[in-house]
Protein backbone atom coordinates (compact mmCIF):
# COMPACT_ATOMS: atom_id res chain seq x y z
CA UNK A 1 0.00 0.00 0.00
CA UNK A 2 3.46 2.27 0.87
CA UNK A 3 3.81 2.40 -2.90
CA UNK A 4 0.87 3.47 -4.22
CA UNK A 5 1.25 7.19 -2.48
CA UNK A 6 4.90 8.07 -2.90
CA UNK A 7 5.60 9.50 1.16
CA UNK A 8 2.90 8.15 2.83
CA UNK A 9 3.14 5.43 5.57
CA UNK A 10 0.58 2.45 5.61
CA UNK A 11 -0.09 2.42 9.03
CA UNK A 12 -1.26 -1.71 10.26
CA UNK A 13 -5.00 -2.66 10.15
CA UNK A 14 -4.43 -3.62 13.38
CA UNK A 15 -2.99 -0.63 15.09
CA UNK A 16 -5.69 1.59 12.67
CA UNK A 17 -8.59 -0.53 14.15
CA UNK A 18 -7.36 -0.31 17.83
CA UNK A 19 -7.13 3.60 17.86
CA UNK A 20 -10.35 4.06 16.33
CA UNK A 21 -9.64 7.03 14.09
CA UNK A 22 -12.26 8.51 11.38
CA UNK A 23 -11.26 7.59 7.90
CA UNK A 24 -10.86 9.58 4.99
CA UNK A 25 -10.10 7.90 1.36
CA UNK A 26 -7.16 8.93 -1.25
CA UNK A 27 -7.32 7.68 -4.46
CA UNK A 28 -4.07 6.78 -6.86
CA UNK A 29 -4.02 6.20 -10.04
CA UNK A 30 -5.68 2.66 -9.42
CA UNK A 31 -6.55 1.78 -6.01
CA UNK A 32 -8.87 4.03 -3.03
CA UNK A 33 -6.68 3.28 -0.29
CA UNK A 34 -8.31 4.28 3.43
CA UNK A 35 -6.09 7.10 5.38
CA UNK A 36 -6.52 7.22 9.02
CA UNK A 37 -7.09 10.52 10.36
CA UNK A 38 -6.77 10.39 14.33
CA UNK A 39 -8.75 13.45 16.05
CA UNK A 40 -6.39 13.52 19.65
CA UNK A 41 -3.09 15.48 19.19
CA UNK A 42 -0.41 13.71 17.10
CA UNK A 43 2.21 15.04 20.37
CA UNK A 44 2.54 13.58 23.33
CA UNK A 45 2.64 16.72 25.39
CA UNK A 46 0.65 19.26 25.93
CA UNK A 47 3.17 21.97 25.63
CA UNK A 48 4.12 21.00 22.35
CA UNK A 49 0.42 21.11 20.84
CA UNK A 50 0.26 24.32 22.52
CA UNK A 51 3.52 25.37 20.45
CA UNK A 52 1.84 23.93 17.22
CA UNK A 53 -1.32 26.35 17.91
CA UNK A 54 0.93 29.45 18.44
CA UNK A 55 2.90 28.51 15.57
CA UNK A 56 -0.08 27.75 13.55
CA UNK A 57 -1.61 31.41 14.97
CA UNK A 58 1.91 33.19 13.86
CA UNK A 59 1.71 31.81 10.16
CA UNK A 60 -1.85 32.64 9.36
CA UNK A 61 -1.86 35.86 11.17
CA UNK A 62 1.78 36.53 9.47
CA UNK A 63 -0.11 35.46 5.88
CA UNK A 64 -2.69 37.68 6.65
CA UNK A 65 -0.41 40.91 7.65
CA UNK A 66 1.64 39.89 4.03
CA UNK A 67 -1.69 40.04 2.11
CA UNK A 68 -2.67 43.80 3.65
CA UNK A 69 1.21 45.27 3.17
CA UNK A 70 1.31 43.56 -0.97
CA UNK A 71 -1.85 46.39 -1.67
CA UNK A 72 1.10 48.59 -0.61
CA UNK A 73 3.65 47.27 -2.71
CA UNK A 74 5.50 46.17 0.57
CA UNK A 75 6.76 42.80 2.13
CA UNK A 76 6.49 42.15 5.88
CA UNK A 77 10.43 42.78 6.42
CA UNK A 78 10.02 45.80 4.28
CA UNK A 79 7.15 47.51 6.59
CA UNK A 80 8.91 46.40 9.83
CA UNK A 81 12.17 48.12 8.61
CA UNK A 82 10.23 50.94 7.25
CA UNK A 83 8.51 51.33 10.80
CA UNK A 84 11.43 50.64 13.00
CA UNK A 85 12.90 53.58 11.39
CA UNK A 86 10.57 55.70 10.75
CA UNK A 87 9.52 55.42 14.85
CA UNK A 88 13.35 55.85 15.21
CA UNK A 89 14.41 58.76 13.04
CA UNK A 90 16.97 56.34 11.12
CA UNK A 91 19.36 54.08 12.54
CA UNK A 92 22.80 52.24 12.22
CA UNK A 93 22.41 48.96 10.36
CA UNK A 94 22.85 47.25 13.35
CA UNK A 95 20.12 48.44 15.35
CA UNK A 96 18.05 48.16 12.49
CA UNK A 97 19.11 44.15 12.22
CA UNK A 98 19.28 44.25 16.94
CA UNK A 99 15.70 45.32 17.02
CA UNK A 100 14.07 43.29 13.92
CA UNK A 101 16.04 40.38 15.17
CA UNK A 102 17.98 39.66 11.66
CA UNK A 103 21.46 39.55 10.52
CA UNK A 104 22.48 42.77 9.17
CA UNK A 105 23.81 40.50 5.92
CA UNK A 106 19.96 39.66 5.44
CA UNK A 107 18.95 43.20 6.11
CA UNK A 108 21.17 44.47 3.33
CA UNK A 109 18.71 42.80 1.15
CA UNK A 110 15.90 44.23 2.09
CA UNK A 111 17.21 47.90 2.64
CA UNK A 112 18.48 47.28 -0.92
CA UNK A 113 14.98 47.13 -1.85
CA UNK A 114 13.67 49.85 0.14
CA UNK A 115 16.30 51.82 -1.22
CA UNK A 116 15.25 51.07 -5.03
CA UNK A 117 11.85 52.02 -4.44
CA UNK A 118 12.89 55.35 -3.21
CA UNK A 119 12.26 54.71 0.88
CA UNK A 120 15.56 54.99 1.86
CA UNK A 121 19.14 56.14 1.66
CA UNK A 122 22.09 54.94 3.18
CA UNK A 123 24.24 57.29 5.10
CA UNK A 124 27.73 57.30 6.34
CA UNK A 125 28.02 58.43 10.19
CA UNK A 126 30.07 62.06 9.89
CA UNK A 127 32.35 60.21 12.92
CA UNK A 128 32.98 57.18 12.25
CA UNK A 129 32.45 56.10 8.09
CA UNK A 130 32.44 52.40 9.24
CA UNK A 131 28.87 53.11 10.35
CA UNK A 132 25.77 53.38 7.97
CA UNK A 133 22.84 55.02 8.89
CA UNK A 134 19.35 54.29 7.13
CA UNK A 135 16.61 56.89 6.89
CA UNK A 136 13.25 57.38 5.50
CA UNK A 137 13.30 59.90 2.08
CA UNK A 138 10.53 62.27 1.87
CA UNK A 139 8.37 59.39 -0.12
CA UNK A 140 9.53 56.92 2.65
CA UNK A 141 8.43 58.95 5.31
CA UNK A 142 4.66 59.65 3.53
CA UNK A 143 4.15 55.87 3.49
CA UNK A 144 5.25 55.15 6.59
CA UNK A 145 2.56 57.76 8.25
CA UNK A 146 -0.01 56.38 5.73
CA UNK A 147 1.17 52.76 6.57
CA UNK A 148 0.90 52.78 10.36
CA UNK A 149 -3.00 53.08 10.27
CA UNK A 150 -3.29 50.33 8.09
CA UNK A 151 -1.30 47.84 9.60
CA UNK A 152 -2.67 48.40 13.06
CA UNK A 153 -6.42 48.32 11.11
CA UNK A 154 -4.81 44.73 9.98
CA UNK A 155 -3.48 43.79 13.19
CA UNK A 156 -6.78 44.47 15.37
CA UNK A 157 -8.75 42.90 12.45
CA UNK A 158 -6.18 39.48 13.30
CA UNK A 159 -7.25 40.14 17.53
CA UNK A 160 -10.88 41.08 16.95
CA UNK A 161 -12.29 37.44 17.98
CA UNK A 162 -10.55 38.37 21.88
CA UNK A 163 -12.16 41.14 23.89
CA UNK A 164 -9.62 43.26 25.44
CA UNK A 165 -9.42 41.61 29.03
CA UNK A 166 -8.49 38.51 27.08
CA UNK A 167 -5.93 40.49 24.83
CA UNK A 168 -4.66 41.84 27.80
CA UNK A 169 -4.14 39.09 29.57
CA UNK A 170 -2.26 37.10 25.95
CA UNK A 171 -0.09 40.42 25.95
CA UNK A 172 0.76 39.79 29.39
CA UNK A 173 1.52 36.12 28.89
CA UNK A 174 3.42 36.66 26.15
CA UNK A 175 5.29 39.34 28.02
CA UNK A 176 6.38 36.61 30.28
CA UNK A 177 7.48 34.23 27.97
CA UNK A 178 9.69 36.67 26.08
CA UNK A 179 11.81 37.52 29.34
CA UNK A 180 11.59 34.11 30.65
CA UNK A 181 12.76 32.64 27.62
CA UNK A 182 15.60 34.52 26.51
CA UNK A 183 16.81 35.27 30.04
CA UNK A 184 18.24 32.45 30.41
Amino acid sequence: MADLLPGWIATPLSEVEARKPDLIFASSAHKVVAVAVFKRPFFSSYTTGLWVRFLRFSLLSHKKLEEDLEKLGLTPPQFYVLATIGYAGGLPFGEIGAKMMVTVSNLTGIVDRLEEKKLVLRKRDENDRRVVHVVLTEKGAKLYKTTIPLFEKSISRVFSSLDKPQQKELSALLRKLNRVSWAK
